[in-house]
């Protein structure tokens, strides 16, 4: 009897070690793949709650006349509030208490959803804004009255030279660290913003910022951030959704006028009249008129409005289209009273001038 044998032939070792690379591969392919979904979702949600900051920062100065001041409190004890509060600062909001800037999103006040305020990535969003330390001016210290006069005094001056405005971002072109942007010979040396939001994320954001936070510039001073390219750069965070002064008045002001108000400090009683009115409003020594966008006011020494104050010509105009009117006139940011929607009238000619008090 005859047996039949057959040959069984299996895989070598080097078949099966080719298949398990090419598994591998297939595998590490798909980790990959994943891993890059997840963080470009994180990305994506992250940029998102960045514009929901922004819009919700917008919507508070529209509801409240001032931007929000940061919670200055260091995570993880951080709990979204404004300090100082805004339902108890009124009428002094001054956002001192941010000792190290940039400090926290106040997502509670702002009513925003965020856990613990962190982005996508577990890291607290950063906050930044315009304020002035040590002055009654800025645009967290504003009322619905003076927020859009505030905003129009930043920019009829956003090239003004060696006037500190800060928050800015500078460039290479900025040879001191001062907070001051202007420029030099002519060659801007960066640009103010109403605030700025930091996302600290692991991905490079538009100046090309390396990994971690910042951006502040820790060798000068604090609230001033650099772009990618300096030398002591330490670059302005990895996310970042910036709030201009022409995106926030566009915003704000669109429903109001823009109003600055004009205080009478020649020492006596003076009087106004608004063109187109008839009326000869009298302007005791601590009193003040407004003065509306587009409008025009005459001073005068007498009730009956026919003598004029100060020389030629006496009539000022607030229009935005020009340079020479009372709405470009308070901006030296002088302390206590700079950047404050407020000008004045001084001496017996009705001189215009900086404001520089707190009264009325």
């Amino acid at each position: 009897m005859n047996r039949l044998f057959r040959k069984e032939e299996g895989f070598s070792l080097v078949e099966i070690s080719i298949v398990l690379i090419i598994i591998g591969m297939i595998l590490g392919t798909a980790v990959t793949l994943w891993r890059s979904s997840i963080g470009a979702t994180k990305l994506s949600t992250t940029k998102s709650n960045l514009e929901n900051i922004k819009n919700s920062i917008i919507n508070f100065t529209v509801a409240n006349g001032r931007l929000p001041c940061p919670d200055p409190t260091v995570p993880p004890n951080n709990i979204g509030t404004s300090n100082p509060n805004p339902a108890t600062c009124a009428p002094n909001c001054i956002c001192n208490t941010c000792a190290t800037p940039p400090c926290f999103v106040p997502f509670q006040t702002l009513q925003l959803q965020l856990q613990g305020g962190k982005d996508s990535f577990g890291n607290v969003f950063r906050y930044e804004i315009s304020y002035e330390p040590a002055a009654g001016g800025g645009l967290t210290n504003t009322t619905h009255d003076t927020v859009c006069g505030v905003l129009f005094e930043y920019l009829a001056h956003s090239t003004d030279t060696g006037v500190q405005r800060v928050p800015c971002v500078t460039n290479a072109n900025d040879a001191a660290d001062d907070g001051q942007i202007g420029a030099v010979l002519g060659v801007p040396q960066g640009y103010a913003v109403a605030s700025v939001i930091i996302s600290q994320t692991p991905a490079d954001n538009s100046f090309s910022a390396p990994l971690g936070l910042s951006g502040k510039n820790i060798a000068g001073t604090s609230r001033e951030y650099e772009m990618a390219g300096r030398s002591n750069d330490s670059t302005y965070g990895n996310f970042v959704a910036e709030l201009t002064f022409n995106e926030l008045y566009s915003r704000v002001c669109t429903a109001q006028k823009t109003k600055i108000r004009i205080q009478n400090y020649t020492g006596a009683t003076k009087y106004a009249q608004l063109a187109g009115t008839g009326v000869c409003a009298q302007i005791t020594t601590t009193g003040f008129v407004d003065l509306y966008q587009g409008s025009t006011v005459t001073f005068f020494n007498d009730a009956t409005c026919t003598i004029p104050c100060g020389a030629a010509p006496t009539p000022l105009t607030f229009t935005m289209a020009l340079t020479s009117d009372a709405g470009t006139t308070d901006w030296n940011g002088a302390a206590p009273w700079g950047r404050d929607g407020r000008v004045r009238i001084s001496t017996a000619t009705c001189t215009l001038l900086d404001n520089t008090s707190a009264s009325p």
